[in-house]
């Protein structure tokens, strides 16, 4: 079997993150999203941005209302980090990152008599009847484990990390107080089964296959690294869901002697060379990969220049011949909205390329663009 290349993964990963879908409307949005998998959500645009990067004319009014009929569902679950994710796959979601995070909420809140498990029923409870804010949910919890464990457990919901475990639930919704979508943080949480009543149960062991399955789909061919820092599950539980997948993965030799792994029957159709596109903060041509192997679309003199790595961020990348040639911001004073462009190490593209994918934006995004500044590297 030949060895693949740089290029040969660039081109294979391409055809799936720029899937042909059809419409510009709801069903094509999920349909987008349900081949491109979990989207990293933490910047409350993002979801917005891969959709106008992906289907160039939907518009900011067809993604809010997903949101707001939760048909598109935002919450804290794998690595602990905000993903945006439809219905079908918000169950493997919430199996994988409960278990994970299992060891962690016993540890933090130093819990003697209950199990994290029981903590984790307390938090849905709460959250059951009313979207709660993050205080709420922070108060509720240090009162009801200070009666049903110990005043010690309590206490110990004194810094980010614990509090972020119990608002931060895998279990839980996310929404801003208004219909900004876009723009405002999501600060009120709700037990996701009383929003989406009829979502099943799912075992973890068979989520995380799944995930694993939709992942290669998304961002494939992949390396067990790549697999076991998205999912944020060590390689243990990685080779247990590629056993499970058996004769549906393939196992590819690639660049640096390392193996890479992909579907059996990966998906068809999509673009090799979709043109240039801007893509959102953490956007999955970065994130889908561990940090070894985050090369694949930008040069490694230049990522740095994209992933601020001592705190974790990624930046809006500009896709322009199969690599990240440029970073982007929008820069808005009053009533008016620039997109500044900075290129990491290539020419300075030309204005003209920008014009298409500035209309997507400002429809995703419900904005107007001024200008469009492109600097130098």
């Amino acid at each position: 079997m030949a060895r693949l290349t740089l290029s040969d993964l660039r081109r294979l990963t391409l055809r799936r993150q720029f899937p042909a879908v059809r419409g510009r409307g709801a069903e094509a949005v999920l349909q987008l999203f349900e081949r491109l998998g979990p989207i990293q959500s933490q910047v409350p645009r993002a979801p917005f941005l891969a959709a106008a990067s992906r289907l160039p004319g939907v518009t900011r009014a067809t993604i809010t209302q997903l949101f707001a009929s939760h048909a598109l569902l935002k919450a804290t679950n794998i690595r602990g980090t905000v993903h945006t994710s439809t219905r079908q796959q918000f169950p493997w979601l919430d199996a994988v990152a409960a278990q994970s995070r299992e060891a962690i909420v016993r540890r933090e809140l130093r819990l003697t008599r209950l199990e994290p498990a029981e903590v984790m029923a307390q938090v849905r409870a709460f959250c059951a009847d009313s979207w709660r804010a993050r205080d709420e949910i922070v108060a509720h919890l240090r009162s009801w484990l200070a009666e049903h464990d110990s005043s010690r457990s309590a206490a110990a919901i004194n810094n980010t990390l614990a509090e972020n475990l119990l608002w931060g639930h895998s279990g839980l919704v996310r929404r801003p107080r208004d219909d900004a979508w876009e723009r405002r943080t999501d600060i009120c949480r709700r037990t996701v089964g009383s929003v989406v009543p009829d979502l099943p149960h799912s075992d973890p062991a068979a989520a995380l296959a799944q995930l694993v399955r939709l992942h290669l789909g998304a961002c494939g061919p992949l390396t067990r690294a790549d697999l076991a820092y998205f999912f944020g599950v060590g390689l243990g539980r990685i080779d247990s869901a590629l056993r499970s997948l058996g004769e549906g993965l393939n196992r590819l030799p690639g660049p640096d002697a390392v193996e890479y792994l992909d579907l059996a029957e990966p998906p068809t159709g999509g673009s090799t060379d979709p043109g240039l596109r801007l893509l959102p903060e953490f956007d999955a041509l970065l994130v889908g990969y561990s940090g070894p192997h985050r090369h694949r679309f930008v040069s490694r003199e230049d990522l740095p220049r994209l992933w601020a790595k001592a705190n974790g961020l990624f930046s809006p990348g500009v896709l322009y011949g199969e690599a990240l040639v440029a970073s982007w911001r929008t820069i808005t004073k009053g009533k008016r909205t620039d997109l500044d462009v900075t290129m990491l190490s290539q020419p300075a593209l030309s204005e003209d390329l920008f014009e298409p994918q500035v209309r997507a934006v400002e429809q995703a995004l419900g904005l107007i663009v001024t200008d469009v500044r492109i600097h130098p590297p």
